[in-house]
């Protein structure tokens, strides 16, 4: 017999070493483990590049709006770092999970968009450092009206990305987008056009606060809805796998272990993985060969 067939079933491949350490990032990352994950990270530097699970640009920005919703709202939705962040990686999930969209409805999603990037505007027309052009690019980026134009179809279809609308189709939602955004821009013109006596204003919390209170419920609901994309518990992939070799591995470890316990089964698993790449090297390969001989 082959060596190798000898030592398949009880060794740990690369693959499969991977996708269980991916499984305890994921868990690290949906349970906020800071100190599993410095233990994963420090062990694999480039993690973003090794592991790369489908569920990952969901649970960062999972993480993200789990820790603004324990300190905010303020100061987060003033700062436009913070804003930009949060817009940046809330609509490129929204483009590319349609369910979002489907379980928000497109009028909410509208509505969560639309807030945060009344926010970001507001933020950028008060941040010292951006120039009146550059407000007035953000308000007609942001908030097109119709209509759709080569001056404002990159805006448009944008929308229509977020959305899942068709442009050419003269919708309610398309309809309801046009107006809000209409009244959105005029009112940040009316700022834009008074920029010395808004920049002058020493606070600016109460209107800020006034935005986010017509934006949370339905960022509240994204958040909810962003969960219910993942699994419940990680581990129990681990646990729950048929697979004789993933089997005899998940015994190590129990869907409601501790933090020092999934490190102890990271720990564990580093181990055998090593072992595994011992017995299956090609050194040792030949000499059991040679003893078989």
């Amino acid at each position: 017999m082959d060596p190798r067939e000898a030592l398949d079933d009880s060794v740990l491949n690369s693959d499969e070493f991977d996708e269980i350490v991916d499984l305890l990032l994921c868990h690290g990352l949906q349970k906020d483990l800071s100190d599993l994950l410095s233990k994963i990270t420090e062990k694999f530097p480039d993690f973003d590049e090794k592991f790369c699970s489908p569920h990952r640009q969901v649970l960062i920005l999972l993480a993200y709006c789990y820790k603004f919703q324990q300190n905010g709202p303020l100061p987060d939705i003033s700062h436009h770092k913070f804003l930009h962040t949060l817009h940046d990686s809330l609509v490129g999930l929204l483009k590319s999970e349609a369910r979002l969209t489907d379980l928000m409805s497109r009028i909410d999603t509208y509505k969560l968009v639309g807030g945060i990037r009344a926010l970001l505007a507001r933020a950028v027309l008060l941040q010292p450092k951006f120039t009146p052009k550059d407000i007035e690019i953000t308000i007609v980026n942001y908030f097109p009206t119709l209509p759709v134009k080569p001056s404002n179809s990159k805006s448009w279809e944008n929308w229509a990305d977020i959305l899942k609308i068709d442009l050419e189709d003269n919708c309610d939602v398309l309809k309801e987008v046009n107006r809000v955004n209409g009244i959105s821009a005029k009112h940040l013109t009316v700022k834009l056009n008074n920029l010395a006596v808004e920049r002058r204003k020493t606070s600016q919390d109460g209107s800020i606060i006034t935005i986010w209170n017509t934006v949370a419920p339905k960022f509240d609901e994204f958040v909810r809805h962003l969960k219910s994309l993942l699994p419940e518990n990680f581990l129990e992939n681990i646990a729950t796998n048929s697979h004789p070799k993933m089997k005899m591995i998940s015994s190590k470890i129990q869907p409601n272990a501790s933090e020092a316990e999934v490190i102890q089964f990271f720990d564990y698993l580093c181990d055998i993985f090593m072992e595994s790449k011992f017995w299956t090297s090609n050194f040792v390969l030949e000499k059991l060969s040679n003893v078989q001989r």
